[in-house]
């Protein structure tokens, strides 16, 4: 029900019924004034126009016309008249009321004279009158019969009266007497619009205050002092009804107090906190609550029941309240000091009269959750190590086993044992042997990457799963291997316990998953089969537990052996090949020292094969240094031989230089003796370095690189794009070239919708954009065709290498094509 504002409303409404009564008053006096004109025009004014005109014919009929302008010049003695004329036939003044017209022509003569008018009453031969209000005049005229001349028997001839009214005076008149009545009504309004008020304020307002003013002692708890209305009628009822209201309200205050403080006991003595919130502020909250959130009694309430939510929990917990949700949810609050509390929130909605509020129910479960993680602990981690212990292995082991399911991947299981462990404990005492456990299983840790699992699952038993393995099975077993071999020398390194320094061994058993077995529980038990017959062979070696991965692994071992007898043998059986590097213009600016192993059993081995196994068993180290002396060697022999002297005088020798090898604490005085010893120009030699060297330690690797550069050793970054390619590496790292991965130029004429992601062509244009703008050249690998090049050419390539130049070459092929090479395109 819409109501109004009764002060603001009533004088209005009064204000406003006097305007409109006035402007009725207005209206009608306009409609009287106008009556009362066009009443003069009909009545006096035309009764005034005949009377005249009788006049002066019956003046003419009887004389020579002589007493004509007495009665026209009476005719200027009315105020309402301004002007009056009696004109004849021909149109001359014979009368009136300006003795100056007299024998003139009217309408030459005399202003405003209505010749329109007198035309129309000749004709019509009757009185015309016209009234202009706007001007406030009135033109009157009326035809007359002049008399008769000389042999005339009737009057033929006509002339005409004009009377010009002037109603200004009439119109003052008429206003005054309209004013004079309005003021007088207008008083009447007034005096009855002011009667009205003080009967309205009296009658209506005043109750109306003072039931107001009784419902605000109301609302404000104050139950005494209310209004107490005399008489009869609505008021008083309202009055009234007040009164028992009043009086309710009052028992119902008195019960509810009764019932708070009853509640605030219960709520002050209960273990959980309870907090009550209405549109997102605190309006009450118990003693437990305010103890749990660090603040003084009271300190809770007026307070964002949100910023009491720790952030990471905070969003949820908006949708909650928006959506109104009821239910029980762990939430993260945050006490005064800024403590995170895990919570458990029981929240519901509460109508309270006409108030809907939320009441949650807090509590604390911290002691719960550090139960929970000890139990989980104790059920899933091995307490002595920290490590997994065997049931959260096998729980991993059926996740990788259901991850297989859905899609084709390979994994590993390996288990450890340490050999004549029993004598460690028997000799030094069990404190020994958990000290040994517990270094064991940190060195194993410190090595374990991204997508593996280590874990204790016996006595002296570790076990690590390998997830994500790549290649067919014969690749993964064998990365597997070399993953495990790592692991078996970092056991085998001395050990100082009490005093004493042990020389451990461990025996290493692998299953292939999901090759070997589907079902965890056997997977695992074939693994510690495969180890035990580690152990019986008496080394430290890694069985698989199927024959045929065993065969490859025992493969792999003795081409590790052959491998280390070749280095040691004098001379090795191992030879370079040497794949052109060229500029645009296709002429010969460098070349690759790529590394080959002529095996007497095996035929021509391919790095594919050995360069893993060598990197895996520390090999790669004897090999790199040889094939940087064997590169340094021939490069000089090219360089100070005349028949070479075309091409290889400015010729850049790169060399791979393998993670292992550079961070050899000798490699530094390596190279330095093998640049005085050999007499090559340092400008000459470039190292070639992957990526992977420099994540270990960069500040080492700065160092290093920056004391090579010193001497004028060249570096390039070889295979960018397929590891870390951080761009904070490049601006820092000292180097020359940047070469791009083969992977990048093969596909780099792929269409532009192939469906492989991003064009090979675009990232390519990017790399070369952004070396050039550090300074460096750019390289492209495993170049094979003329539109691969063209493109290349295209993106600001500065160096080319693959076979659309040449393969790798044994050296008297190489020099021949590069002799053939600079006879086409000469320097």
């Amino acid at each position: 029900m819409r109501v109004f504002n009764l002060r603001l409303w009533l004088p209005l409404s009064l204000i406003i019924a006097s305007a409109v009564m006035a402007l009725v008053l207005v209206a009608d006096q306009q409609r009287h004034y106008a009556q009362d004109l066009q009443r003069f025009a009909d009545h006096t004014a035309h009764a005034e126009l005949l009377e005249t005109q009788r006049a002066l014919e019956t003046v003419l009929r009887r004389s020579d016309g002589s007493g004509t302008v007495g009665i026209v010049s009476q005719l200027g003695l009315n105020p309402a008249i301004a002007h009056a004329a009696l004109v004849g036939p021909d149109g001359k003044v014979i009368a009136a009321t300006r003795f100056a017209w007299k024998g003139r022509t009217a309408a030459e003569h005399i202003p405003g004279y209505p010749e329109d008018a007198v035309r129309q009453v000749r004709r019509a031969q009757r009185e015309l009158l016209t009234l202009d209000r706007a001007q406030l005049r009135l033109t009157a005229v009326a035809p007359v019969t002049m008399g008769l001349q000389s042999g005339e028997v009737r009057a033929t001839r006509q002339g005409v009266l004009w009377i010009d009214y002037d109603l200004r005076p009439i119109a003052v008149e008429n206003w005054q007497q309209r004013h004079t009545q309005a003021v007088v009504l207008a008083m009447a309004v007034l005096l009855g619009s002011l009667g009205l008020l003080a009967l309205a304020h009296w009658g209506i307002l005043r109750p109306v205050a003072a039931l107001r003013a009784g419902m605000e002692r109301i609302g404000a708890g104050d139950f005494t002092h209310l209004p107490r209305l005399q008489g009869s009628g609505d008021f008083h009822d309202l009055g009234q009804a007040l009164q028992k209201m009043a009086n309710e309200l009052q028992a119902r205050n008195t019960a509810l107090a009764e019932s708070e403080a009853r509640f605030r006991q219960l709520s002050d003595a209960s273990f959980e906190a309870i907090i009550l919130h209405e549109n997102g502020r605190i309006t009450d909250a118990n003693a437990a609550a305010d103890r749990l959130m660090g603040v003084a009694p009271g300190g809770l309430v007026g307070t964002a029941m949100l910023s009491w939510v720790s952030p990471p929990f905070l969003e949820r917990t908006i949708q909650r309240t928006t959506q109104g949700m009821e239910g029980v949810w762990e939430v993260d609050l945050q006490d005064a000091q800024g403590q995170t509390i895990p919570c458990e929130c029981s929240v519901r909605r509460r109508q309270l009269g006409n108030r809907q509020v939320r009441v949650v129910a807090v509590r604390d479960i911290r002691t719960r959750l550090a139960a929970e993680a000890e139990i989980r602990q104790l059920a899933h981690f091995n307490a002595l190590t920290g490590l997994s212990n065997r049931r959260s292995l096998l729980e991993q082991v059926v996740q990788e086993l259901a991850a297989a399911d859905l899609q084709p991947r390979r994994a590993a299981l390996a288990t450890i044992n340490i050999n004549a462990f029993q004598s460690v404990n028997d000799s030094l005492g069990m404190a020994a042997g958990d000290t040994v456990l517990r270094t064991m299983a940190r060195r194993l840790s410190a090595l374990q990457s991204q997508g593996q699992r280590l874990a204790r699952v016996d006595g002296d038993t570790f076990a690590l799963l390998l997830c994500d393995l790549q290649g067919d099975l014969n690749q993964a077993s064998a990365e597997a291997a070399r993953t495990i071999e790592r692991l078996l020398a970092v056991i085998a390194e001395p050990l100082e316990v009490q005093g004493q320094v042990l020389h451990l061994s461990a025996g290493a058993g692998v299953v292939m998953i999901p090759h070997d077995s589907r079902d965890a529980p056997e997977l695992l038990r074939e693994a510690e089969t495969a180890m035990h017959r580690a152990k019986d062979a008496g080394d430290s070696r890694v069985y698989f537990f199927a024959h045929a991965l065993q065969e490859a692994a025992s493969e792999r071992l003795a081409l590790r052996s052959d491998l280390r007898r070749a280095l040691e043998a004098k001379p090795a059986p191992l030879l370079l090949h040497y794949q052109p590097q060229v500029d645009s213009h296709g002429r010969l600016a460098g070349v690759e020292a790529l590394v080959r192993w002529q095996d007497p059993r095996r035929g021509l081995v391919s790095p594919v094969h050995f360069i893993p196994e060598a990197e895996a068993s520390g090999l790669i180290v004897p090999l790199g240094n040889w094939v940087l002396e064997e590169a340094a060697t021939t490069l000089h022999r090219w360089q100070n031989d005349p028949a070479c002297a075309p091409w290889a005088t400015k010729l850049t020798m790169a060399v791979n230089v393998s993670a292992r090898q550079f961070r050899e604490a000798d490699f530094i005085g390596r190279i330095e003796s093998l640049i005085a010893r050999v007499g090559i120009d340092a400008f000459s030699l470039e190292l070639e370095l992957t990526e992977s060297v420099l994540v270990d330690d960069l500040e080492a690797t700065l160092e290093k690189m920056a004391q090579l550069r010193r001497h004028g050793v060249r570096f390039a970054l070889d295979d960018f794009g397929t590891g870390y390619s951080s761009l904070a590496y490049l601006k820092r790292l000292p180097i020359d070239v940047l070469k791009i991965d083969r992977s990048f130029t093969m596909d780099i004429d792929a269409p532009e919708h192939s469906g492989q992601g991003k064009r090979p062509a675009v990232l390519i244009d990017a790399i070369v954009a952004m070396a050039h703008q550090l300074d460096l050249r750019v390289l492209a690998e495993g170049v094979e065709t003329l539109a691969q090049q063209e493109r290349l050419l295209r993106s600001g390539c500065d160096l080319f290498q693959g076979y659309r130049f040449s393969r790798p070459l044994p050296e008297a092929e190489f020099r021949a094509w590069a002799a053939q090479q600079s006879a086409r395109l000469p320097r």
